[in-house]
């Protein structure tokens, strides 16, 4: 089973970083003031200028003056495939609590991986702190941990706030399971720093199943009310209670229940009962069988014979309630409270619930039983153990002072048989996954750092194809169609990097495909056949960018000025220069550094992409303007 939400973002970053990145150099630089999703041909952007060559082709001039501060270039070489874009700007005050930090996403058809790290002033209300935490899944191995350690504060004293009774708080506690077995232990435990106003109590039960009867074993010791103080102040008065409270239960089970009560004391005085006793339910078995095999044999979602619903009613009968023990202890200082729990056979009850699934009318596809089956087996052919265990405290030592710890685990044992188990039976690998993240406070700075990368085979083109499962029948032909021209493009890599020192951004994207020309059909119908984007190329200095788009064959040879003003990209104001009204060896137009591209993305100049130009100008909403916007657009002071 495929991993979607992972694959999901790793296609989301491919997309943002290439259709958006082409978008906004295409448009010319009034692109960074764009935020629309998508662009009609009627309302392309009218260039500044054209000029015209001999041979029909022609580069665009845009001319955008800007609010923001920032430098850097964008473009797109679509003869390699080849999408890049630097900015840099320096902010006009400082970050607040001198934020500083930079981040990196780089993402393959196969992997995606980031990192980042970030520090600012300690804020006031964290006295100290020390975050670890990481988690792994490999095919050899499932592991993970965290743990927190803080400190915080208020002059107000809202850190204690919900404790201020409390003075602490601690757990502590494992869960254990296996294909056919769960068992968890624990306990819970609160001081208190003044008395709650409630009577000490104490209780404990222990439920157990033997062969043919359930037993309940109770301890009690706790006030009753005034009023009902005559059910409890006798031995028999307090058994007729229980199995008046009891016999409720097994009636509705239609089992019987017989209650005994070893010990009992009662102080008229106070109203306090202190007894221990033995509840005894029979016959519960035999009835809820009854019951389950009628109501599946009865469903009209379900065509199941008297026998098969009865075999499936002793396959579910036949979890094993081994242990279940709970106490609590309440008194004016502390309480606590502890339980642990047992649970045997449960993976056959398991797999007949999901027989029961796939007999109703529940879509078995919908739901993938089959997935789930392999999944039930293989855990238990493995002998597949998950073990989580966590401890943590909460305390307030004074009204303004709020000291939190905790700690949790996750191990595996058999790990790499269950992963054989599954494959053997169908189920897909579904990745590997490595995550660290850490955060800490010292001399007065907060810290934090933080990685992850995840392995797939076929990652990005899998995305594509749940994509296109999903919306098939519901998703429009034109999203369909981009989506399998960027399954057809031979997507390389894409990679982004943002930093932020002092008061100093930069950001920096790039992206690579082997086989651009599989947009071609696509933004054909889009924006039509009369324009073939070539390359782009794009500079911002200082509140000024100024871009340069390369059009493949715009026009023919013998065009004339009026045959250049038919294009959509060429308005009432566009400047035309014809063939003679300029001089090229004098008029250079700047172009994208590809090899800085290609450093960048670490790629090979295998000439790939598509040549002879691009038709259309893709999206609008770009990557620039996005990050013109919220990075480099800033104000300067007035």
């Amino acid at each position: 089973m495929r991993t979607h939400s992972r694959a999901l973002l790793a296609l989301a970053l491919a997309a943002l970083l290439v259709t958006s990145t082409v978008g906004a150099v295409a448009v010319g630089g009034s692109s960074l003031s764009a935020l629309n999703d998508t662009q009609e041909q009627d309302d392309l952007e009218s260039a500044d200028e054209i000029y015209v060559e001999d041979d029909g082709d022609a580069v665009l001039v845009y001319r955008d003056d800007t609010s923001g501060s920032g430098t850097g270039h964008y473009g797109a070489d679509l003869s390699e495939g080849l999408f890049h874009v630097f900015l840099n700007d320096t902010m006009d005050e400082a970050p607040e609590d001198n934020v500083s930090g930079d981040a990196s996403f780089e993402l393959t058809p196969e992997s995606m991986t980031g990192d980042g790290s970030f520090a600012m002033d300690t804020p006031d209300s964290i006295e100290d702190l020390s975050f670890d935490a990481s988690a792994e899944q490999t095919r050899e191995n499932a592991q993970g941990s965290v743990s927190f350690d803080g400190t915080f504060t208020s002059e107000s004293g809202t850190a204690s706030t919900g404790t201020s009774m409390v003075e602490s708080l601690s757990t502590e506690g494992s869960m254990t399971t296996t294909g056919s077995t769960f068992s968890t232990d624990g306990s819970v435990s609160a001081t208190f720093s003044e008395d709650p106003g409630v009577d000490e109590m104490q209780f404990a039960f222990t439920l157990e199943e033997r062969e043919d009867s359930y037993v309940l074993s109770g301890e009690q010791d706790y006030v009753v009310g005034s009023y009902s103080a005559d059910s409890w102040n006798t031995r028999e008065s307090a058994r007729r209670s229980l199995e008046s409270q009891f016999g409720l239960v097994a009636r509705q089970l239609d089992g019987d229940v017989s209650v005994t009560v070893e010990s009992h004391s009662f102080d008229s005085d106070t109203n306090r009962v202190d007894m221990a006793y033995t509840v005894e339910f029979t016959g519960v078995d035999e009835a809820v069988s009854e019951q389950l095999t009628t109501s599946l044999a009865s469903s009209q979602q379900m065509n199941l014979s008297e026998s098969e619903a009865e075999e499936l009613a002793e396959r579910i009968q036949s979890v094993e309630l081994t242990e279940l023990s709970a106490s609590v202890d309440v008194t004016s200082e502390e309480a606590s409270a502890s339980w642990s729990v047992q649970i045997d056979d449960y993976d056959e009850a398991s797999l007949a619930m999901l027989d029961i699934m796939a007999a109703s009318e529940m879509s078995s596809e919908q739901l993938n039983l089959e997935e789930s089956r392999a999944r039930i087996e293989a855990q238990s052919a493995a002998d597949l153990q998950r073990t989580y265990t966590w401890s943590g405290s909460v305390s307030s030592p004074d009204g303004n002072t709020a000291e939190v710890e905790f700690s949790a685990d996750y191990g595996t044992e058999n790990w790499a048989t269950y992963v054989e188990e599954l494959e053997s039976r169908g189920v897909e690998w579904s990745g590997s996954t490595e995550f660290s993240a850490s955060a800490r406070t010292e001399n007065g700075e907060l810290t934090a750092e933080m990685s992850a990368t995840f392995a797939q085979e076929e990652l990005v083109s899998g995305a594509i194809d749940s994509m296109l499962q999903s919306s098939e029948g519901t998703g429009s032909d034109q999203s369909r169609a981009m989506l399998e021209a960027f399954q057809q493009s031979e997507f390389e890599t894409a990679k982004m990097d943002v930093s932020m020192e002092d008061r100093t951004v930069t950001f920096e994207a790039g992206a690579s495909f082997d086989n651009v020309s599989a947009f071609r059909d696509v933004l054909e119908e889009e924006y039509g056949d009369d324009i073939n984007v070539a390359s782009a190329y794009g500079e911002m200095d200082d509140g000024e960018s100024v871009s340069y788009v390369r059009l493949s064959g715009a026009v023919s040879g013998d065009a004339s000025e009026s045959d250049v003003r038919e294009l959509a990209v060429v308005g009432d104001e566009t400047e035309v220069f014809m063939p003679g009204d300029w001089d090229p060896d004098e008029r250079e137009f700047p172009e994208m550094d590809t090899q800085e591209a290609r450093n960048y993305l670490n790629v090979d100049d295998d000439g790939g992409g598509l040549l002879g130009g691009m038709p259309g100008f893709g999206p609008a909403v770009a990557l620039v303007a996005l990050v013109a916007l919220a990075l480099f657009g800033r104000r300067r002071a007035e």
